[in-house]
């Protein structure tokens, strides 16, 4: 069936933003430029690197780019000194992308891991929190939003107790770049990572790594750069240090073609999609057999729920096949928060909008739920 309500933007922003299409084409049509090597007449890397750093207001040297939002992560963790993994705390709101890198890290150099759970509320348990950063923390990493509820943590009162004690924080904007405004430079953040295809609906294949000046980083992999060839090592400025290899060019060109589109429609798009959000979580909340996941309150456009007596891959199979609904359906790579939800057994269901949504769209996949609730 053809797609009727394309509800899984946690996953993918789609459609992409206009311009991005047309953008990455055009960058694949053209002569591959040798960039770095003096003939280049324009360096997508740097034009992206640049654009990206204007958004964030943040200087260009701390924006690093990385196939994947998955191997930024490990730049991240896998880049700290050992010491930095003496006492650790972080959620359980926490993606496999970050949880998995960092179990390796707590492998090879030891140390003491603190998660912190949910309070009665279905929240972060922030006095829980504060009591482990108390313990002496030397490295605090913090889920901005959660991909399984849409739940916001506060930044700047969660991490600023961190940063004072003189910890490392690292802050996964996954799910809120594009929706929250992200200021890493005048927040308590240390390092910070987002995929330039979800929120920003830009293309696969560009992870993005803040790394705050102050910040040094271990290379993960090494390799040609395009520049100081003479070296055989690693060149040691940044960000070239933790890049090399050849560069997604028709990847970049497209994400600055989104940046583009962002700074003119962003404040639009985010409040549309919130609007929606609000919409559909009011009306699955209206629909008997059906249970949402989450605390009430704030929450970007990311919804779990469940309908009894169905498993939830059984329910997205039938919303895809029977209405045309794309969702999404499973543990979404967050075991440890479906362990505080109860619901590691099958996961969840999982609906999420983005401003490109239509209330037509949203209504047309709440009736399809309502109809396979009765």
């Amino acid at each position: 069936m053809d797609v009727a309500a394309y509800l899984n933007n946690a996953a993918e922003g789609w459609p992409k933003a206009p311009g991005v299409p047309e953008a990455v084409k055009r960058t694949l049509e053209a002569p591959p430029e040798a960039v770095g090597r003096g003939a280049a007449e324009h360096d997508p890397v740097e034009a992206a690197r640049g654009a990206m750093a204007d958004w964030l207001e943040v200087a260009s040297h701390c924006i690093v780019f990385a196939g994947s939002a998955t191997l930024a992560f490990n730049l991240a963790i896998q880049g700290l000194p050992g010491e930095i993994f003496r006492r650790v705390v972080t959620s359980v709101m926490e993606h496999n992308s970050v949880l998995r890198p960092l179990r390796q890290a707590l492998a090879r150099w030891g140390g003491h891991l603190t998660v912190v759970g949910l309070d009665g509320e279905g929240r972060l348990d922030r006095s829980a929190w504060f009591r482990a950063l108390e313990q002496g923390a030397t490295l605090a990493i913090l889920n901005h939003v959660s991909n399984v509820t849409g739940q916001i943590n506060p930044v700047e009162e969660l991490l600023a107790p961190a940063r004072a004690s003189g910890a490392i924080t690292l802050l996964d904007a996954s799910q809120s770049v594009g929706y929250l405004a992200l200021a890493p430079s005048r927040w308590p953040v240390d390092l910070m990572v987002f995929g330039g295809q979800k929120g920003l609906h830009g293309p696969p294949g560009v992870g993005v790594l803040y790394v705050a000046p102050h910040v040094r980083l271990r290379p993960l992999y090494s390799g040609g750069t395009g520049v100081h060839s003479k070296l055989t090592e690693q060149p040691e400025q940044m960000p070239l240090r933790l890049e090399a290899g050849t560069p997604n060019g028709p990847a970049l060109a497209g994400l600055v073609a989104a940046l583009r589109w962002r700074r003119r429609f962003g404040a639009e798009f985010a409040e549309r999609a919130r609007k929606l959000a609000q919409r559909l979580e009011e009306g699955l909340s209206a629909i008997g057999r059906v249970r949402l996941f989450g605390a009430k309150g704030p929450r970007l456009g990311v919804i779990s729920f469940r309908i009894e007596g169905w498993d939830p891959n059984e329910t997205a199979w039938v919303l895809r096949a029977s209405f045309g609904v794309v969702s999404r359906a499973g543990l979404h790579c967050a075991p440890l928060m479906h362990e505080a939800l109860g619901t590691a057994d099958a996961g969840t269901v999982r609906f999420s909008v983005s401003g490109f949504n239509s209330e037509q769209e949203v209504d047309w996949a709440l009736l399809a739920v309502r109809a396979i609730a009765r």
